[in-house]
């Protein structure tokens, strides 16, 4: 298990405090081996009792410990300062997004994966949740799902109203729901509810979002902090396709059979969808 699976593994039980560190951590996995501890203690506004507390929650006995554990696992990372991210080029842009996208590869759990795609694969309805600017997110995992599985709902859908079309959700049904980034508290109220009808939820977020088990059965985090202005969406932009298409996989026959009539339509409507275009 990786530096960060273990913070990410511990997360949802941290103190505010012990998340402050926690978070520190997550951006900047090389400070714990170049801090030393009331440096560490300062740069998160904690108690060196805290960092100290901490490191035992991930099974160390102190930052010696740690370090000597740790060692080459923990990979340097940028250094962030402020708010807003330094940006030198296209070649530090594409150098982040690679630890964007390693980073949360190597963190999530592949029996939580494997959770997330089986009850993908298996429900009888799949509804896709994004609000804000998850909302690209979310329409975009439509677009892959549907070409594979035929009963793919999606939240919000311009012009219907939420609780109508909520409402048909069941014990049979799974969700997926995105909150990278901004996450919004009509979010949570849709996932908890769809827990509540027995559905099963996987939740792809941000890399130290917590998340509370009343919202969702699954939780993949991603790195998404950017090298510019903006944050990252490789990783989670990454994650949704793989799950959509490990889901085909999973699935088989039905879906590859669905593709292929897929492909007919298009030959069969071409003159149509050009003339449309």
């Amino acid at each position: 298990m990786t530096f960060s699976q273990r913070i990410v593994d511990v997360y949802d039980d941290l103190t505010r405090s012990e998340r402050r560190l926690a978070d520190l951590l997550l951006e900047s996995p090389e400070r714990i081996i170049a801090d030393p501890m009331p440096k560490l203690a300062e740069s998160a506004a904690v108690s060196k009792a805290t960092v100290a507390r901490f490191l035992r929650r991930l099974g160390f006995k102190g930052l010696r410990d740690a370090q000597a554990s740790l060692g080459s696992d923990v990979a340097a990372g940028p250094e962030w300062r402020g708010r807003f991210r330094p940006q030198s080029g296209p070649g530090a842009h594409l150098t982040s997004e690679l630890q964007n996208l390693s980073r949360s590869i190597e963190q999530i759990r592949t029996d939580e994966l494997d959770r997330a795609i089986r009850s993908m694969a298996r429900c009888e309805k799949l509804w896709v949740v994004g609000f804000g600017d998850n909302y690209p997110l979310a329409h975009f995992a439509r677009a892959l799902l549907i070409r594979v599985k035929p009963d793919i709902r999606m939240i919000p859908i311009g012009g219907f109203s939420l609780p109508e079309e909520f409402a048909s959700i069941s014990g049979e049904d799974a969700m997926l729901a995105l909150g990278v980034g901004r996450r919004t508290r009509l979010l949570r109220s849709v996932m908890r509810s769809a827990r509540q009808a027995g559905a099963q939820v996987t939740l792809i977020t941000d890399q130290a979002a917590p998340v509370s088990r009343d919202v969702a059965d699954v939780a993949l985090r991603c790195r998404t902090r950017g090298a510019g202005v903006f944050d990252s969406v490789v990783a989670p932009v990454s994650v949704l396709t793989y799950l959509c298409s490990a889901m085909a996989l999973r699935i088989g026959e039905p879906a590859l059979s669905r593709l292929d009539d897929i492909s007919k339509i298009h030959e069969d409507w071409q003159d149509l969808l050009d003339g449309d275009l």
